[in-house]
């Protein structure tokens, strides 16, 4: 079977794809062969040795869509399953155990999501960890319908996921944000109103302008970095703000005023071992039926076959797509 691995840390051509052979199934295990599995920033950061992998060479990948080939009473051979990001033990997948970068995986149907009737492989491998990771902060963040939510980065996969949930559940404002006209104008083909210039204004003016100075209620924010003060600035009182990534730097700057004259909280989240079985699947409860009513429509901006994941972790780094990046085991 073709698998994507790297054995040394470096650059993107430390990325191979070689050929293993097919899982052995441990009892209970079923078979399932992937079609197509997607390429997230932290598989960069993963391969850069930023992240120690658990063991080398390492096959990288959080998730990942196919068809069950050996199955049983509750995934039949042919069913078509979402694999979840989380292992058995609430691990993320392609981080700290063996990713899903390959064309067979032996699984638990513990770990097995079914793709709901009339989604396609594409939008259910685009699915998983971007909408879960929403949801979860969301969550966090005390979502309700008619709250005011801000999501920063319209074009990443939780940006965008956090602004379709919450217009999806009721929120009576939802605004967001790109880095470039152009990502502004592709946003708003897709449907994307309020969206945010941040090269032509600041997120706190934007968030103004928008609100007629009322600010917002929840800040949901992926990205980190110099735009999290910012961000912090544009909340409203008692608003909450709730961090999952830091792609554009672990450090901000805050005014410790606007935490003690509104009553801010900051609050923290992150996948790996916070979610047990039973809370995992109420979080993909809450997804599924919005994802099968098509309430929420995973964007995918390219796909690459799987002999070429350097390339496709090359143009989700470096070019920034709208929309995720996924490999294919097919082609």
């Amino acid at each position: 079977m073709l698998v994507v691995q790297f054995s040394n840390y470096g650059g993107y051509e430390m990325l191979q794809a070689v050929e293993k052979g097919i899982p052995v199934l441990a009892d209970g295990q079923l078979l399932v062969r992937v079609t197509l599995a997607a390429v997230n920033p932290v598989d960069d950061t993963l391969r850069k040795g930023m992240i120690k992998a658990s063991q080398l060479p390492m096959i990288p990948g959080n998730e990942a869509v196919g068809v069950v080939e050996k199955g049983n009473a509750e995934f039949p051979e042919g069913t078509r399953v979402i694999v979840s990001c989380f292992n058995t033990v609430g691990q993320v997948r392609g981080i700290y155990t063996t990713g899903a970068w390959q064309q067979y995986l032996a699984l638990s149907p513990s770990e097995l999501i079914k793709i709901p009737e009339g989604v396609t492989d594409e939008v259910a491998a685009a699915f998983p960890v971007g909408y879960f990771s929403a949801r979860a902060c969301l969550n966090k963040a005390e979502f309700a319908a008619g709250k005011r939510v801000l999501a920063l980065g319209v074009g990443g996969s939780v940006g965008n996921a956090a602004v379709q949930i919450a217009r999806a559940e009721g929120a009576s404002l939802v605004i967001t944000t790109a880095g470039s006209s152009e990502k502004v104008a592709v946003a708003k083909s897709y449907g994307f109103d309020n969206v945010i210039d941040l090269s032509k204004e600041t997120i706190s003016e934007g968030v103004a302008r928008i609100t007629n100075s009322g600010g917002v209620d929840i800040v949901i924010d992926s990205i980190g970095g110099n735009l999290t003060g910012d961000a912090i600035h544009s909340l409203s009182r008692n608003g909450i703000i709730v961090v999952i990534g830091y792609s554009a730097g672990a450090t901000f700057n805050a005014n410790i005023t606007d935490f003690v004259w509104k009553g801010l909280q900051m609050r923290g989240q992150s996948l790996n071992g916070w979610f047990n079985k039973t809370e995992e699947i109420q979080v993909w409860n809450q997804l599924l039926p919005l994802l099968s009513a098509e309430k929420i429509n995973p964007v995918v901006s390219k796909v690459f076959p799987a002999q070429q994941a350097a390339d496709a972790q090359r143009y989700l780094i470096e070019e920034r797509p709208f929309g995720k990046v996924l490999i294919n085991f097919n082609a």
